[in-house]
């Protein structure tokens, strides 16, 4: 027969147990060290007018979407978490190109 384990009555079996709680610095890590750059090229539009406006709102743009899924991922599981984490990943990937193109422009 097998054996048969306790149960946490206060856990509930259906609701996923939150694995990713420990990560939240390391997302916030990843959000503030674009808010900084995004803050640079800001004030180096504002101090010399070079660079592009419509590249500092495409850069807010995916920054806000790193900032969304940041606020999130923690506290997801399975394949919201896999979700977020990829949304992550391809705004960080924009934001490089887009500051490709922001180096190109001034």
């Amino acid at each position: 027969m097998a054996e048969m384990t306790k149960r946490d009555p206060r856990k509930s079996p259906s609701y996923p147990q939150r694995v990713h709680i420990r990560e939240r610095e390391q997302w916030q890590e990843v959000l503030a060290t674009w808010e900084a750059r995004i803050a640079e090229a800001r004030r180096q539009r504002a101090e010399s007018g070079a660079g592009s406006d419509l590249l500092l709102a495409r850069m807010e743009g995916a920054r806000d979407q790193i900032a969304d899924a940041v606020r999130r991922l923690p506290m997801e599981v399975g394949h919201m978490y896999e979700d977020d984490k990829l949304r992550v990943g391809e705004a960080v990937a924009a934001l490089e190109r887009l500051f490709a193109q922001w180096g190109a422009v001034r």
